[in-house]
């Protein structure tokens, strides 16, 4: 028999006099990762391309993280560790790529690996260049990434649908736009989730997060088993500003970090939260602007002063998987 130190009322059961737990809102989750990042600062050590450097930087700074942008081969042994012991996260982006990146990349790649921290990799213009479709795959098979973030061309790129009868596969990005919708990535994106056994997040009009749970070298992947959130947020401002992808997925590093996630699960949960931010940010910056140079400014502003009241305009519309 199972006693309970609580006297009931005539006719109450045990189970009807104590209230379930209330489940937090996606508005409740929204903006207490975002408190929790503001509040812990999460260290980010970007190895980034030299066009995004700055706005990265100044990004993750107004957002609350604490940008570190150290990338030479003479320091990763020394800083990668620090990263993990203090609970940090790596971001990786291959946009300005050569030999001695290639180089730091790998490293810093085995240096997560052996030290467990976490990673997100942005495979900026994978598709464009066999060296940069090949690269990204590289880094992944070393380790695999906490997330991978990139737009429907290169999600598409590292993982090419069959050929078709007439014997072509998906053809690759402008450079480092996207010629492809994010909509028509999400089986590629699948595909690299169950691969990989990571978060694979697909930005456009439509940001995705996917992940496959209990993912594996010898699963087998069908589509009603791969989880996905939607953050139909964003404006097509931010496709206007050079770097605004690539910042986006230092700040999902942020967020992951902040979190503590460890799970696949709850790191795509960090990620769509992160995507949430981020477009509503955009949102609000867009309202207030004229063009792209305003929208910058404006845009490093509401990351830096958005929050729950300030933002009461924008309705959210993000969808997490109920997995979640």
């Amino acid at each position: 028999p199972i006693y309970f130190s609580s006297s009931l009322r005539r006719g109450e059961t045990a189970s009807s006099s104590i209230a379930p737990p209330a489940v937090p809102t996606m508005e409740d989750k929204l903006w207490d990762a975002v408190a929790q990042v503001k509040a812990k600062g999460p260290l980010v050590q970007c190895l980034t391309n030299f066009v995004s450097m700055d706005f990265m930087a100044n990004g993750l700074l107004a957002l609350g993280a604490s940008p570190a942008m150290i990338h030479s081969t003479g320091e990763l042994a020394a800083a990668v560790p620090i990263v993990g012991a203090i609970g940090g996260a790596v971001s990786i982006n291959i946009g300005t790529l050569d030999e001695r990146w290639i180089e730091s990349f790998k490293m810093t790649v085995r240096l997560c690996k052996d030290n467990n921290v976490p990673w997100v990799l942005d495979p900026v213009a994978a598709g464009f260049t066999p060296l940069r479709t090949e690269t990204a795959l590289e880094l992944m098979e070393i380790y695999p990434p906490a997330v991978l973030r990139g737009n429907g061309s290169e999600i598409l790129a590292l993982s090419p649908a069959p050929p078709s009868e007439g014997g072509a596969t998906e053809e690759g990005g402008k450079g480092v736009d996207s010629s492809k919708s994010s909509d028509a990535a999400l089986d590629a994106a699948v595909r690299l989730a169950a691969r990989f056994g990571c978060v694979v997040c697909v930005s456009g009009a439509v940001d995705y997060v996917v992940f496959v749970p209990d993912a594996g070298e010898d699963y087998v992947v069908f589509v009603p088993d791969a989880v996905v959130s939607t953050c139909p947020h964003g404006v097509e401002m931010l496709t206007k500003v050079t770097g605004a992808g690539c910042l986006v997925t230092s700040v999902i590093g942020a967020f992951v970090a902040a979190a503590q996630a460890t799970t696949t699960a709850a790191i795509a949960e960090a990620a769509t939260l992160a995507f949430t931010f981020y477009g509503i940010c955009a949102e609000l910056a867009a309202k207030e602007s004229s063009g792209p140079g305003s929208f910058r400014v404006a845009f490093l502003d509401k990351l830096y002063s958005t929050t729950r009241e300030s933002s009461v305009g924008i309705a959210i519309k993000t969808s997490l998987s109920p997995f979640f």
